[in-house]
């Protein structure tokens, strides 16, 4: 079977890093749909690998743009609205939350 992953890309217009990518593999996320259009995003393993996660997302700021791709469906469009911090699960493993809501544009 084909390993499958989930890739979050920054947006940023105007900047020398104005595209910024983290790969994570699909077997350690879960994502949780909410209503109005928000997604919680759930990260499990160990502390250095969320570590790089919650470094990647701690230079995004409130609702900037962010784009989601799961497993190579195609990038949707998200604002970025907030972290949880790092924490031990009693597996052993780190949890870390990550809050996005689905961009819409209306006309």
């Amino acid at each position: 079977m084909e390993k499958s992953s989930i890739v979050f890309t920054k947006k940023r217009k105007n900047t020398k890093r104005s595209i910024e990518k983290l790969e994570v593999d699909e077997q350690n996320v879960t994502i949780q749909s909410r209503t109005g259009g928000s997604v919680v995003i759930n990260f499990k393993g160990s502390q250095a690998e969320l570590l790089d996660i919650s470094k990647f997302f701690n230079g995004i700021d409130d609702v900037e743009p962010l784009a989601l791709n799961i497993a190579g469906s195609g990038d949707v469009d998200h604002y970025f609205r907030g972290m949880s911090d790092v924490s031990a699960g009693d597996d052993g493993l780190f949890n870390l939350s990550v809050t996005l809501q689905f961009l819409t544009t209306t006309l």
